[in-house]
């Protein structure tokens, strides 16, 4: 069976204390059997003396080297136990045969001094082996065994000496085993108490150690507290309450206006134009602009406003006690002032607007989800209304919401059910008196709504990211009607498409066109994309990139709208043009309005200057044509040729030569 601990410890003592007495006892037996030698050589055989003397040295010098390997080996002291005894069991037998070997026959003294010290040596080792029994027991009765028989043939004198002997030696083993309990029991106390106390001081330990651990993670908590409360209220960028923490401070606000009878007035804003911002110049570029709005918005508040970030570019303020709508447009016109300012971060300078809805209650509602349903409803009527303005909501408003919701929800079947259709605008070179081309005009006509003017639709479709699957759809119908013109009429008609500037970010448009040019065995040249103006001065590095490659392919581009941008003409000579399209609007009033005719003329010569075609749109009077033919604008595109045609309606035009009549008056 396996020992428990604390016997494993007790023996483990009670061999130590034995280990460290045997030094002794090997000298006093040592010393004890020279003397008994010395005393009886004379009366024996002193070869036999000599022999066992001889033996008595020998085991003891071997136990004295054992003793030195014990002390100085790294194993445990129970490992020893075994040869530990045996030695003592040798010493005990080679001592006690002394009675046997060298016993003195003739020599009654020596014979008493004998028996003598084979007691005394007895008693010694009652007190060297106190702590072993089991050592005392193999070490004592190997000398009282030999002692008893030897006795019991002496005369009658000496066989009373055998029987105080036995007497004596059980006295001594009676004793040694009250001493050897003694011990035990006081090794086993001690060893209790010193786990005890162990027990206690490591007990007292792991309870300083928890309560360290304790306080660290009462430190982790609260900091984990905060760290949440921050991320579940706080808008990690600009540091502003998020949605979550204004809904909750709009709960309150809702709670004070009813108790105490006061207006309060919620105001979104959407910040004008950071879309464009954040796709060109990049998200790191949008997240400062961010962050330094939010630092102007703070800078408006007071002790009954706040404002938090509901998420992207959209920002709330809420004003408790707004007594007036005057006091509620006092701040939005500082807001929009305090954003149109220029930000500047380090070589870019940038100009935004925000465009704001206010709802007020109680006037418009008295809960808080259609208060800010209502407010988000205003800000997208001061966006339709040309951005940078506020707008209190109306119940006109919501019916508009409405309707473009309607329209919204309308345009993502459009495509699935064929809805969209192309009509090509006739593009004609007055001074060959052909028709070179035409542009590709989107048409959508509904069941329900009947037919949509593209001005309503494709900003729809542009905010909610349908522009690129009506995109793609465009393209793959462009093509598939140049290839059947292609096929019908063997001229080298060019189709110009307008692309949004969603299709040029996040449309592989390369590659789009390249597979549909070669599903329709077309060329390049065959093909235009028109561009705004707005949209190319806003470009970005990718912008920039992707034009460089349709430009490779071979596939023309054009500015169209030219002349109603805010920005240097710059880019007409960092990015690859080859057409520029004056806007309709400085065509209309030509040539009676001096203003229009010189910009006309100057988007002309400018485009001549720079060895790139000019193209008028919206040409409509024979007045008009002769202004820009004298002018040197030859290419025209415009109802006084022909309105938008569908595709059969296009190729009975080029094939009618009725179409070229009316401008053959100006030869």
């Amino acid at each position: 069976m396996f020992k428990s601990k604390l016997d494993t410890r007790i023996q483990e003592a009670r061999l130590d204390t034995l280990v460290q007495n045997l030094p002794s006892s090997l000298f006093s037996t040592v010393a004890v059997s020279l003397f008994l030698c010395y005393l009886v050589i004379d009366h024996v055989n002193r070869d036999y003396a000599m022999a066992w003397i001889s033996a008595i040295l020998i085991l003891s010098a071997l136990r004295i080297i054992h003793l030195y390997r014990v002390k100085n080996s790294d194993s445990p002291l129970l490992q020893h136990e075994t040869p530990i005894l045996l030695g003592i069991f040798l010493s005990g037998t080679l001592f006690g045969s002394s009675i046997l070997i060298i016993f003195p026959y003739h020599d009654l003294p020596s014979q008493a001094l004998s028996f003598f010290l084979l007691a005394s040596m007895i008693a010694g080792a009652v007190a060297v082996y106190s702590t072993h029994a089991l050592a005392f027991l193999l070490y004592s009765l190997p000398i009282i065994l030999p002692f008893l028989y030897r006795a019991s043939t002496l005369p009658d004198l000496l066989v009373l000496l055998a029987l105080v002997g036995i007497v004596y030696y059980t006295v001594m083993t009676a004793s040694l085993l009250r001493v050897n309990r003694s011990i035990l029991e006081s090794l086993k106390t001690q060893y209790l108490n010193h786990d005890l106390a162990d027990h206690l001081s490591h007990a007292k330990e792991e309870l300083e150690h928890s309560n360290e651990e304790l306080k660290i993670e009462n430190r982790v908590r609260e900091e984990t507290e905060k760290r949440l409360y921050q991320l579940a209220n706080f808008d990690p960028l600009t540091g502003l309450a998020n949605r979550h923490m204004f809904k909750e401070e709009l709960k309150r606000s809702l709670r004070l206006s009813q108790e105490e009878n006061t207006r309060m007035a919620l105001l979104f804003l959407d910040l004008d134009n950071f879309k464009i911002i954040n796709d060109t110049l990049g998200h790191a570029m949008g997240d400062k602009l961010l962050i330094a709005a939010s630092s102007r918005l703070k800078s408006l508040l007071n002790t009954h406003s706040s404002i938090a970030r509901l998420g992207g570019d959209e920002f709330v303020i809420l004003v408790n006690h707004a007594y007036t709508d005057e006091e509620i447009a006092s701040l939005a016109t500082k807001v929009i002032a305090l954003l149109e300012k220029p930000f500047s971060f380090n070589e870019h300078e940038m100009f935004i607007g925000t465009s704001i809805g206010i709802s007020i209650y109680p006037k418009d509602a008295q809960d808080e989800q259609t208060l800010l349903s209502y407010a988000d409803t205003a800000m997208y009527t001061a966006k339709s209304r040309g951005k940078n303005n506020y707008q209190f909501f109306t119940s006109q408003m919501h019916e508009e919401i409405l309707e473009r919701h309607d329209i919204e929800t309308k345009l993502h079947y459009a495509v699935n059910n064929r809805e969209f259709r192309i009509d090509y605008q006739p593009k004609i070179d007055i001074n060959t008196k052909k028709t070179i081309g035409a542009e590709a005009l989107l048409r959508w006509d509904q069941a329900e709504l009947g037919s949509v003017s593209p001005a309503i639709f494709i900003p729809i479709a542009e905010e909610s990211s349908l522009i690129n699957e009506i995109g793609k759809w465009v393209i793959e119908q462009v093509c598939q009607d140049i290839a059947h013109l292609k096929h019908d009429f063997d001229n080298d008609l060019c189709i110009s498409l307008n692309i949004s500037s969603s299709q040029i970010l996040h449309q592989n448009l390369p590659q789009l066109i390249a597979e549909q040019l070669k599903k329709n065995a077309i060329t390049s040249a065959s093909i235009e994309l028109e561009f705004t103006e707005n949209m190319l001065i806003k470009q970005s590095r990718k912008s920039q990139l992707v034009l460089q490659e349709l430009e490779e392919m071979g596939i023309k581009l054009s500015i169209d709208d030219f002349g109603t941008g805010y920005s240097s003409l710059n880019y007409l000579k960092t990015l690859p043009i080859h057409t520029l399209k004056i806007d309709k609007s400085f065509i209309t009033d030509t040539p009676d309005c001096d203003g229009d005719c010189a910009i006309a003329k100057s988007i002309i010569s400018l485009a001549h200057n720079l060895d790139l075609e000019v193209i008028a749109e919206g040409v409509e009077t024979i007045e008009q044509l002769e202004f820009l033919k004298r002018n040197g604008c030859s290419i025209i595109q415009g109802f006084y040729f022909s309105e938008p045609l569908d595709i059969n309606a296009f190729s009975a035009y080029l094939n009618s030569p009725a179409s070229k009549l009316e401008f053959l008056k100006l030869n």
